[in-house]
């Protein structure tokens, strides 16, 4: 079912927040003039999509308490960027 903005604005709850897709979260970010960079991963622009709705009373306070876990370890950055010196050293 495509991903109605509309439809989520007038009803947003963090577990629909939570199974966008990246293009998803980005058009809820836009729509509500969330800054955020284009190139930034989905799960840092998650990060400030439901602060913004809290802030705003869009979403109550609670959610925060609940929030979406987002990973806070760079282990897959870190793994990315091994491999790709690995094979600059190949």
């Amino acid at each position: 079912m495509p991903f109605n903005l509309d439809k989520f604005m007038a009803s947003p709850s963090v577990e629909e927040l939570d199974s966008l897709k990246k293009s998803e979260i980005v058009k809820v970010a836009k729509h509500n003039g969330i800054e955020f960079q284009p190139l930034m991963p989905k799960d840092e622009i998650k990060r400030y999509v439901p602060e913004y709705l809290v802030d705003e009373s869009i979403l109550p306070s609670t959610v925060l308490e609940t929030a979406i876990t987002v990973p806070t370890d760079n282990s897959f950055e870190l793994k990315r960027l091994e491999m790709k010196l690995t094979r600059r050293l190949d």
